[in-house]
């Protein structure tokens, strides 16, 4: 079993100077303090790409971000982990057994401290990497099914003799659901919150020179006293367990800029930047540093601000000098003043990196970077949302964290792949039940996405205990996400709950965390509440008096025990449901944008923004089917309603590395069974649609339609009688192709085309695999999906095929799978079969091989990227 250590020689590395890592075995192992992503180099083609235009942008591999901090060891502490998850019916030992509860697989043992950790034996444990989940689940996580109960992590690891006088951290961004920690046997920390990070001092316990052990209890049972508290079989999500999102250990000097949750200050701790003015001209960044002094002695402490711009130059800087007592702290306050700022906003998400350094006398102490985006935001009750003065309407969707097979357990890379995929779909903002993944954030915050920020909870109110919970859980969201550019709105209440216990706290609460006129708290609206004038933002029974944002549309159900709709549609059912979804979603945007109408015109009325429920099909606690809504399913594959939503970005707005600027789809499959009524969605002027060659007709878009962007409508000829034999060759020359090609124009010209054959009998399967703008990282935790599609002769997908598909990976790299869960071999949906290939922590060229019984077999290769830090 390795161990991981610090080796002593990065102790003695000094300012400017670049850290080397952590060692395994007294090797060097170079990583990162965040997940590096690397991209692509060329655009790797959509599952569908017969169907929709694969035209994609990539973004450049940018210098600045992530940056190392300078003097702060801020060291990526996912590797090389120990798990244990007690199987069914097999207690631990009495003296670390919760109380009064028996651990087991599936049980419902509530959260309580073990008595003595040392006991643990940890020899016979997995070994796993980070982010990790409690256990592997079907493909069908839904209804209850997944594992709720105790497990357990432990790390060891070395501590050089040189940091005896240094501040230890552990960031944990993400432990599912409730969580206990012990450093070397001692209780150090209890934390109530699956969904929010936190940071364990381990300072006092820990060893300099020698073996540490860091032991982590989690337990995601039911428990009515942490949010969100509702029983999970009642509940319309599902709480997937495990150290599910990364770890970091920091290692700070006595003279430090403190950490903004263990600070526990209102409106403090850590960098807190806002902008006070913001113009085309000219911006004000005001720039807020808590440093705490914990020599013993007082010292002379410069805090020096550097801002880089998008471009990398220097776009402002400044620095104070203050003496700070011996076991004081001060927030430092800052203006820099930047002319011609780049702003920030979803369609130039232009983003800066400050570069905050503190020192004294005897040298430097603490340094720390911080990316922003520069923009002001106001929301009017009349007029909508105003992003740096000009008016923005948003439409977006929620998002749920999970995923097949891994649960949350979702890294860096693939939460960026999900938030582009969102972004190319056209959504400029997201919003869940909790808040995301700070790499999800980080993402909207490089692809322009808006951010609601929730607290967590679903319908439920719990007793006392839960409700301070809940206070805190608003103020350690606000303080963990606020510099993020992308954040404009805090959802401080409880989803669809009676808020009223709570509600005057958490509206006092945010506006204290986030003082100033930038800040904006959200809810549905609360009557007859004595002290109470409602959340800045309303979402449901908007009288007027509030801006108004819609949470959550376009999920009407026929009732809440069978949970049918037209909009609930999994992409294998076929064309026509697919249809039936994304019209059901148009004619509902319909009514969504009559609110964006206001005196001055379209798109200047009250309606700031909405998101659609949901963006990507997700697991349910309460029912036994997934919610299968989504314009992307759980593959993340696309639906029709996918393209439908696309069609209403705008056609003259192009984002370097998002697939973005004028486009067009045919919503048909074009078989012999295919409706000869066919709905094209694009954002042109005009769409020329061609049968077989010939011109069918050039149309300008349905009318009377709100949206932005309305469908065109088609009536076109049966497809050949023998348009299938002739792709596998069969068929004479001459017999027509059951072709359908559509160019979308724009004053005239071609901007986009798209062409879809009739799909023959299968003959074999070509593999394509989803990088989704990242490559695949050799951390040995980091997954990409591979889509065997079943084609014919000329490479079109058979959408009815079903055909069981085996997988098989060489080189460095695993199928995610297990005698469990079944996931390989696995049947196609609509022509298409996925797999989760996950890298191991060795980088090199993994290769895929796909097969089914009378196809072709397919094979594709993809090359994980090292894990390292990035270059500066």
């Amino acid at each position: 079993m390795k161990r991981f250590s610090i080796n002593d020689s990065t102790a003695s590395v000094g300012p400017g100077e670049r850290q080397r890592g952590l060692a395994v075995g007294g090797q060097p192992l170079l990583i990162a303090l965040f997940l590096l992503p690397c991209i692509l180099t060329t655009g790797t083609p959509s599952p569908a790409s017969e169907q929709a235009p694969t035209k994609e942008e990539t973004a450049p591999a940018s210098p600045s971000w992530p940056r190392p901090p300078e003097v702060r060891r801020d060291f990526d502490f996912n590797q090389g982990w120990r798990f244990s998850r007690p199987a069914a019916g097999t207690p631990l030992p009495a003296d670390v057994a919760p109380a009064s509860a028996q651990v087991k697989e599936g049980g419902s043992a509530q959260s309580s401290q073990p008595q003595d950790v040392t006991k643990l034996d940890d020899a016979g444990w997995e070994t796993v990497n980070l982010p990790h989940t409690v256990r592997l689940e079907p493909l069908n996580a839904s209804g209850g099914v997944n594992y709720q109960g105790v497990c357990w992590y432990r790390k060891h690891f070395a501590l050089s003799n040189l940091w005896q006088d240094r501040k230890i951290y552990l960031l944990f961004e993400g432990a599912m659901a409730t969580a206990d920690v012990w450093l070397n046997g001692v209780h150090v920390a209890s934390h109530y919150c699956g969904y929010l990070p936190f940071t364990v001092d381990l300072s006092k316990q820990a060893r300099f020179g020698r073996e540490n052990i860091v032991t982590v209890r989690l337990d995601n049972s039911n428990n009515p006293e942490a949010p969100p508290g509702k029983p999970q079989d009642t509940l319309d999500f599902t709480y997937f367990g495990g150290l599910y999102r990364g770890v970091h250990l920091q290692v700070v000097n006595p003279l430090h800029v403190t950490d903004p949750i263990l600070a526990n200050k209102p409106a403090g701790g850590g960098v807190f930047v806002t902008y006070p003015e913001v113009s085309a001209a000219a911006a004000t960044v005001r720039i807020q540093t808590d440093v705490a002094n914990e020599w013993e002695t007082a010292r002379d402490c410069k805090v020096a601000q550097t801002l880089l711009a998008p471009d990398g130059s220097v776009a402002a800087a400044a620095d104070t000098t203050l003496r700070l007592d011996a076991g004081a702290s001060h927030a430092f306050v800052q203006m820099l003043e930047v002319k011609q700022p780049a702003l920030w906003q979803p369609y130039h998400p232009n983003l800066y990196a400050l570069h905050t350094v503190v020192s004294a006398g005897n040298g430097t102490g603490d340094d720390v970077f911080t990316r922003i985006g520069i923009r002001t935001i106001r929301f009017d009750k009349d007029k909508g949302l105003f992003i740096n003065g000009e008016h923005f309407i948003s439409m977006g969707a929620n998002r749920h964290q999970d995923h097949p097979y891994v649960g949350y357990a979702l890294s860096p890379e693939a939460q960026y792949r999900d938030a582009k995929k969102l972004r190319e779909a056209g959504m400029t903002s997201f919003r869940s039940h909790y808040p995301q993944d700070p790499a999800f954030m980080e993402a909207c915050d490089e692809l322009g996405i808006l951010a609601i920020v929730s607290n967590p909870g679903w319908q439920f109110m719990g007793d006392e205990v839960f409700k301070q919970r809940v206070l805190q859980d608003a103020r350690e969201m606000v303080r963990y996400y606020r510099n993020y550019p992308s954040a404009i709105l805090w959802e401080a209440q409880l989803n669809e709950t009676d808020n009223r216990p709570v509600a005057i706290q958490l509206q006092n609460i945010v506006h204290e965390e986030y003082p100033g006129d930038q800040c904006y708290a959200a809810g549905d609206r609360i009557g007859n509440l004595a002290g109470f004038a409602g959340w800045d933002i309303d979402y449901s029974r908007n009288n007027g008096s509030k801006p108004v944002w819609v949470r959550e549309w376009g999920d009407q159900v026929d009732n809440w025990t069978d949970q049918q709709s037209s909009s609930r549609v999994p992409r294998g059912w076929g064309e026509t449901p697919l249809l039936v979804q994304a019209w059901a979603h148009l004619s509902r945007m319909d009514g969504i944008y009559a609110q964006a109408n206001g005196p001055d015109g379209p798109g200047t009325g009250r309606l700031c923004g909405a998101c659609l429920w949901a963006g990507v099909d997700c697991y349910r606690g309460y029912h036994h089917q997934p919610f299968y809504g989504g314009f992307l399913d759980l593959f993340r594959l696309p639906k029709f309603d996918y393209y439908m939503f696309q069609s209403q970005r705008p056609a003259d707005i192009h984002i370097p590395g998002v697939e973005s600027g004028p486009m067009v789809f045919i919503a048909n499959y074009a078989t012999h069974q295919s409706p000869t009524t066919v709905t094209v969605f694009s954002n042109c002027e005009e769409v020329r649609l061609s049968q077989n060659g010939k011109v069918l007709a050039t149309q300008k878009p349905d009318a009377g339609r709100r949206i932005p962007h309305p469908p065109f409508t088609f009536q076109i000829g049966q497809f050949g009688e023998h348009s299938m034999l002739y792709s596998t060759g069969v068929a004479r020359p001459g017999t027509e192709v059951g072709e359908l090609k559509a160019e979308g124009l724009i004053n005239g010209e071609v901007v986009a085309t798209q062409t879809i054959h009739s799909p023959g009998v299968p003959t074999h399967l070509e593999l394509q695999v989803d990088t989704g703008g990242r490559d695949l990282t050799a951390d040995g935790s980091d997954f990409v999906r591979v889509y065997a599609r079943l084609c014919d002769l000329r490479g079109t997908t058979y959408p009815q095929g079903n055909d069981l598909v085996t997988f098989t990976a060489e080189g460095p790299g695993t199928i995610i799978d297990d005698a469990r869960i079944r996931a390989n071999p696995v049947n196609a949906e609509a022509g298409i079969a996925t797999v989760l290939i996950r890298a191991s922590a060795t980088p090199g060229t993994i290769t895929i091989r796909a097969a089914a019984f009378g196809l072709k077999p397919g094979v594709a290769a993809i090359k994980s990227q090292p894990y390292i830090w990035p270059e500066l």
